[in-house]
């Protein structure tokens, strides 16, 4: 990746430290970090780096200041400069450090309280940036130097050589944290995390133990599972879908959930729940198939290695886990895998309300199991679709969508929000939003229909939706309706395209199922295109509504 770091104290052996696997740019000196935000640097800017990292030391920052009105005006200072280097390298991620003050040297008053409170007023700052520019993220330097220790993370020795503040193995350190920011960055979360249960969730076999007999309270053995279960029950309230796959009978897993007064995850915080005595390699097949998700979006918790080997060998697009053997630490690597596969800087409506949708799903299924026909069921949905132009309420969930939407992607368009930016502004574009709701619930923002206008014809550059909804016509009703605005707005034509990847198979032969004619193209790459000057009257089966 492309770096940089900019600082107000000598950091020049941490950029020594990144630059076997980085490209990275070394600015002219550690006290010109405001200089950077003043005025944009040309060759900075022509670098581009990915990432842009802001890592500042808050003694030297606060150096002079002596009651809690002095330290507010040098932050806000700094939250001014910030926004401004946010503007200057729009197109980079921004990480911007938190501060650790040390009392010792921040003057008179009650030092320790100061400092304390002096951090704190930061973070306010930093939160309230992250929230404002969509490029800045947040790198908690401070927890990073409680957990080893702030007399062991900085250096006097260093400080008065060269104004480096940290010693040696505390860069390392560092360089390691900032390798790990940078990964999230560039990856694409996992959506799933699959559980055993005997010895995982919980101690001892329910099967045997019953439910008031295995190891799950709050001291010893049993606050381990406890503090494990409330480590998953954090990350389902991030978005993250919990699921079980466990060799047990299913009547013993339910009167371990509903009668141990002990357990944190209840039965309703699993999106799906497989205990029988089917293979786990299959059954994790089955949960795949039943939330319509790619097994490569799976991660897999089993303390036993003949489970996590037969994952590997018959189902290896899944992520396994290794089970510590050190059982204390089973809570710590929970939080570990929350933050090294499912990590996401940005949390939207639609994530905290996953597991509800996809328990609707549950029911939605139900229903179709049990209808007349295909067509009936859709009916008895009483589908309503809301298509609108993105909006900055809604502009951080496009750039979600598009970026973890696979198998319903016409073109696999990626972009971040500064791309989407570009797109609807110099380049102009159009995005329209699709909100879909049943009498089950609703689904959210789960569709992307993407556009521009070459003279009379419309360029549909991509057509994308969340696979929560296929299978339910839902593509159909919105095209019909985006291609009637389009010729009621003076468009004649329409083209489209199918770009292959290793997993938009299911839209392969779409653009000609909606009515489209190929005109060219091989395998990998098709276009198409529609006349739009006479639309035939269909039938829809869902209500669509624009807001505009």
């Amino acid at each position: 990746m492309r770096l940089s770091i900019l600082s107000n104290v000598n950091l020049d052996m941490l950029s020594g430290l990144l630059k076997k696997e980085n490209e990275v740019f070394q600015t002219d000196g550690y006290g010109e970090w405001i200089t950077y935000a003043l005025k944009k640097d040309e060759r900075l800017a022509a670098f581009a780096p990915e990432c842009l990292f802001l890592l500042l030391d808050g003694n030297a920052l606060l150096e002079g200041c002596q009651d809690m009105g002095s330290v507010k005006t040098v932050l806000d200072r700094s939250e001014q400069y910030i926004e401004k280097l946010a503007e200057n390298y729009s197109a980079s991620y921004l990480v911007v450090s938190t501060i650790d003050v040390r009392p010792e040297h921040i003057g008179a008053g009650d030092a320790s309280d100061l400092a304390q409170a002096s951090g704190a007023y930061w973070d306010t700052l930093l939160t309230g940036l992250a929230e404002r520019q969509k490029n800045i993220h947040r790198f908690e330097l401070r927890r990073l130097i409680e957990d080893y220790g702030r007399k062991q993370f900085y250096s006097a020795k260093f400080w008065y050589m060269g104004s480096i503040p940290y010693d040696m193995k505390a860069l390392h350190l560092l360089a390691e944290e900032m390798r790990q920011v940078m990964a999230r960055l560039a990856r694409v979360p996992k959506k799933v995390l699959v559980l055993d249960l005997d010895n995982t969730l919980w101690g001892g076999v329910i099967g045997e133990d019953g439910p008031e007999g295995i190891v799950l309270d709050s001291a010893h053995e049993g606050a381990i599972y406890q503090d494990t279960q409330k480590q998953i029950k954090k990350m389902q309230q991030q978005g993250v879908l919990l699921a079980i796959a466990s060799k047990n009978n299913s009547e013993d897993v339910q009167s371990a959930f509903r009668e141990n007064p002990h357990m944190i995850l209840k039965e309703s915080d699993f999106s799906a729940i497989y205990a029988d005595w089917n293979p786990k390699p299959v059954n994790i097949g089955k949960i795949a198939e039943e939330l319509n998700l790619g097994l490569d979006s799976f991660v897999f918790v089993d303390d036993n290695e003949a489970e996590r080997e037969a994952m590997r060998i018959q189902q290896p697009e899944v992520t396994v886990v290794d089970f510590p053997t050190d059982l204390t630490t089973l809570p710590a690597v929970m939080a570990e895998v929350y933050e090294n596969y499912f990590f996401t800087w940005h949390l939207t409506d639609e994530d905290k309300a996953k597991t509800a949708q996809y328990q609707q799903e549950r029911e939605r299924r139900k229903e179709r199991e049990s209808a007349v026909s295909y067509e009936d069921y859709l009916r008895s949905l009483q589908t309503t679709i809301r298509l609108a132009p993105v909006n900055d309420n809604t502009r951080e969930r496009a750039v979600q969508l598009m970026n973890k939407t696979n198998q319903f992607n016409t073109c696999t368009l990626r972009m971040d929000e500064l791309a989407l930016e570009h797109y609807l502004g110099e380049e102009g574009g159009h995005l329209l939003m699709a909100e879909v709701s049943d009498k089950y619930g609703n689904s959210g923002w789960v569709s992307e229909f993407l556009y521009h206008q070459d003279g009379d014809t419309a360029v549909i550059d991509n057509f994308l939706m969340s696979c929560r909804v296929m299978g339910r016509k839902v593509e159909d009703a919105i095209l019909d309706a985006v291609l009637k605005k389009l010729q009621a707005d003076g468009i004649t034509r329409a083209t489209a395209a199918y770009k292959k990847t290793a997993k938009n198979k299911p839209v392969e032969a779409l653009w000609e199922q909606l009515g489209f004619t190929q005109v060219s193209g091989d395998e990998e790459q098709k276009q198409y295109e529609r006349k739009l000057t006479s639309l035939p009257e269909t039938e829809q089966i869902h209500t669509v509504v624009w807001d505009v």
